[in-house]
């Protein structure tokens, strides 16, 4: 790196994913907890469950889901059957 050079990252050879048609594509969807539903198991105290819609294509695998401050993170795969 050159001293006065912002460092860029650039991709030597981008990939158009408009092309990419037998590719699996990594996605996620942000859910607010505002969406989520919660309730609560049997007499244990501080254990529930929580659960919501969401819209995730026919095919998509969910591969995680992390729960942040504010909202739930969903990762999910489509085109699977690509993989």
């Amino acid at each position: 790196m050159q001293a006065g050079v912002p460092n860029r990252w650039v991709m030597e050879h981008p990939v158009d994913l408009t092309k990419a048609t037998d590719m699996p594509i990594l996605a996620r969807i942000v859910v607010p907890l505002t969406a989520v539903h919660k309730e609560a198991i049997g007499e244990i105290r501080g254990m529930s469950r929580e659960s919501c819609q969401v819209p995730l294509p026919n095919e998509a695998r969910v591969v995680q889901a992390e729960r942040t401050e504010g909202a739930w993170v969903v990762w999910y795969v489509e085109k699977v059957e690509a993989i």
